[in-house]
């Protein structure tokens, strides 16, 4: 029993030097830090931002992607939206559903592998109506660099002007509203190898048109540009060329009908070839002519 009074007593310091310490390490907590392992990373692939893909010689188109959606865009008109599910250095997939062209409703898996900046392997396609299972080879170059449209250019169609690019409202793409009163141009790629825009023209004299193209060497103007009329009330559909500069090259192309009038030559005289009266005279037993 004599002994109880200092095992209470020996208790209490006990519970006292233990609540100071747990004081202490409330106001001083910065002296006793709470070791946390950081969370590890979560895998990220890479998703290109715009890529130019092709399956053949002459079948080339534009995909651009945010995130791991995109949208595909050929030079004839087909737009498709893409889904990739995966891009790793190891392998791609990516998925294709055509929504807009004369291939709508086609549907395509791509598979294959990463090589740098250059993507490729093999594909396969349904298109109802068509064919099942259609299988080919595909590959594409990721740009590294992405180069956007000019703020302003000189255009020249049928009539020639400067067009300056917006990025606001009511579009969720890059687009020349400047064009005039009743005409929009939204950019739908812009990379060296494919220049696709789509004009729509409102007011009298309605219409929509694809405007395709490629970039020059030096990256100022358009090279092979075509306009093809997709729909027209009074004119029909037909295609032509057109041509655009900017940058140090923008004088190259009008920027106005009246500048493009100013540098005609003046009208040339048609040249007329007179021809000479023929002359006959008697020479011995023939006759010789001449002029």
């Amino acid at each position: 029993m004599p002994q109880m009074p200092q095992q209470h007593s020996l208790g209490k310091s006990l519970s006292a030097l233990l609540a100071s310490l747990a004081l202490a390490a409330v106001l001083h907590g910065q002296s006793y830090p709470l070791v946390q392992k950081p969370a590890p990373p979560k895998p990220h692939a890479a998703v290109p931002v715009t890529m130019t893909e092709c399956e053949g010689t002459n079948n080339c188109a534009t995909w651009t992607f945010l995130g791991s959606q995109g949208t595909g865009q050929w030079p004839s008109g087909e737009v498709a939206s893409l889904s990739v599910e995966r891009y790793d250095a190891a392998s791609v997939v990516i998925r294709r559903a055509d929504s807009t062209g004369s291939s709508a409703g086609l549907t395509s898996v791509y598979t294959g592998t990463r090589h740098g900046d250059r993507v490729g392997g093999e594909f396969t396609s349904s298109w109802p109506g068509h064919w099942n299972e259609k299988s080919g080879n595909w590959y594409a170059t990721v740009e590294r660099n992405p180069i956007g449209p000019p703020a302003v250019m000189h255009v020249c169609l049928a009539n020639c002007g400067t067009w300056t690019l917006d990025n606001g409202p009511p579009f969720d793409k890059p687009h020349y509203g400047s064009v005039g009163a009743n005409t929009i141009v939204i950019v739908e790629s812009w990379t060296r190898q494919s220049v696709v825009m789509n004009r729509t023209d409102s007011g009298q004299v309605p219409g929509t048109a694809v405007l395709t193209g490629k970039l020059s060497s030096d990256g100022n103007s358009i090279v092979d540009g075509s306009i093809a009329w997709t729909w027209h009330p009074c004119c029909g559909t037909g295609s032509g060329p057109f041509t655009a500069a900017w940058g140090p090259a923008i004088n190259t192309v009008p920027g106005s009908n009246a500048e493009r009038d100013r540098g005609k030559p003046p009208q040339q005289q048609p040249y007329v070839v007179v021809q000479p009266a023929v002359v006959c005279i008697p020479w011995f037993f023939t006759v010789v002519c001449g002029v």
